[in-house]
């Protein structure tokens, strides 16, 4: 096969939503921004696509893009706000539960999506067609025979086979990375809907994908598994399957950024537990809160610090959270950070905690590590393949197993293993973006 002259970049979902900067959307962000440097000198050109229901050319940094992301978080800021004077001045249950509710089903932010972000993504839709080119027998988005099509970004929510059709019968070979298969192994940590389509979403694509590439061997093996025993041999016979790994580092960006205050305040006041993950069940931040309580009431007086978006199947927990005697006191909630300030996290904290059941990878162990930042993590195989022996591990069957080993660092300080980071070598995301950009190329049909 010929080296290809176009690697078309799937990040369907983050053009459309650009506020998101945690999980797979940061992955794509750090990977398309290293692939861009890396083909320089390869004569391969990288293009940025959007394939949800039509294919066109676009970037991450475009004037449409950050109007979109300027009223997302003017209109999140305007539902926090009159969420919680509501519950503050009528602190009944079933309107509780009516602000809580996932924009999937009726409620504040249900009503909210159809009366604003709707209509308001239709505006800018309508605005992006006038401005973008979209792929015809005239567009500039020329495809060759062995060109590539990456599918980088989360698609599933999205209507793309399409367009991937198109692509693939112009010559193009069909890559799809995996971040994991949770939807599918483990559903009853995910949204209804998330399994529905997520498992339809690989139906089609054994249909046009020529090889997958997993972001561990875990997730390989898993997801290799799972094709072989629920789908006909003759359709995953001449399936390819490889794997890369995720970078740690963060690409240097400008200082003028300020961080928050209140975010200095939490980490300069009191020793800081740091964890970094979207808020959903299989995070176990439940694991963490019922360990902190008991921290808490044996009088340690120490912080823990949240730090993601809000996911789903969490209203009880966001209710305990936000209603908890030490929130805003001891226990703090941060959504929506930037690079500079999520780094400021990781350097100022005292240790990471990341009690997840199950990972694809577990960006966050690499990013701590990246940053000296020791880590406790949940002892689950992807996390001993992703943090070796250069973490701690804790039993998230039994809280006390955590609580024990806070109080011993509280008490003694943190052992001297995991603070070793001497002799420990961190993939960046050029290398990570390497290593991906290789095993793409040397593939063959």
């Amino acid at each position: 096969m010929n080296r290809p002259k176009k690697i078309l970049v799937d990040c369907s979902f983050i053009y459309e939503h650009p506020e998101l900067n945690t999980g797979i959307q940061r992955v794509v962000r750090k990977i398309i921004a290293s692939l861009k440097e890396l083909v320089i000198d390869r004569e391969i050109e990288i293009v940025l696509v959007n394939i949800n229901n039509t294919i066109t050319r676009v970037s991450l940094e475009t004037p449409i893009v950050q109007e979109k992301l300027n009223i997302k978080t003017y209109i999140k800021n305007i539902y926090r706000s009159t969420r919680d004077l509501f519950i503050a001045i009528f602190p009944h249950p079933k309107l509780k539960e009516f602000f809580y509710a996932p924009k999937e089903r009726f409620g504040f932010r249900y009503i909210i999506q159809k009366l604003f972000i709707e209509p308001i993504e239709i505006i800018i839709q309508r605005k992006k067609e006038n401005k973008i080119d979209k792929v015809s027998e005239n567009s500039d988005i020329f495809i060759e025979n062995g060109d590539i099509l990456l599918l980088l970004d989360s698609t599933w929510h999205l209507s793309i086979w399409e367009q991937v059709k198109l692509i693939k019968d112009r010559g193009a070979k069909v890559i799809s990375i995996v971040y994991d298969i949770i939807p599918i192994s483990h559903p009853e940590f995910c949204d209804d809907h998330l399994v529905l389509v997520f498992k339809k979403w690989f139906e089609n694509s054994i249909n046009y994908v020529d090889e997958y590439i997993a972001i561990s061997d875990t997730v390989k093996g898993n997801l290799k598994e799972y094709l072989i025993e629920n789908y006909p041999p003759q359709k995953v016979k001449n399936l390819k399957f490889d794997y890369f790994y995720l970078g740690g580092d963060f690409i240097k960006e400008k200082n003028n950024i300020k961080i928050n205050n209140k975010l200095k305040q939490v980490f300069s006041s009191k020793p800081t537990y740091l964890i970094v993950s979207t808020i959903e069940p299989r995070k176990n931040h439940k694991y963490l809160l019922d360990a902190f309580d008991k921290l808490w009431d044996n009088g340690l007086d120490i912080h823990l610090c949240i730090v993601g978006r809000v996911g789903w199947k969490v209203e009880k927990l966001m209710y305990r959270i936000e209603n908890h005697k030490l929130y805003n006191k001891n226990l703090f909630l941060f959504s929506g950070l930037n690079d500079l300030e999520l780094r400021y996290c990781y350097n100022s904290a005292k240790m990471l905690l990341f009690p997840s059941i199950i990972e694809g990878y577990g960006l966050p162990i690499i990013e701590s590590l990246a940053n000296f930042l020791p880590v406790l993590a949940s002892d689950t195989p992807i996390h001993r393949e992703v943090g070796g022996n250069k973490i701690g591990y804790f039993n998230i069957n039994r809280v006390n197993d955590l609580v024990k080993k806070i109080e011993n660092i509280e008490k003694d300080g943190i052992p001297k293993e995991l603070i070793e980071f001497k002799d420990f070598k961190i993939m960046s995301w050029k290398e990570s973006a390497e290593m991906l950009l290789e095993k793409v190329l040397k593939s063959k049909l």
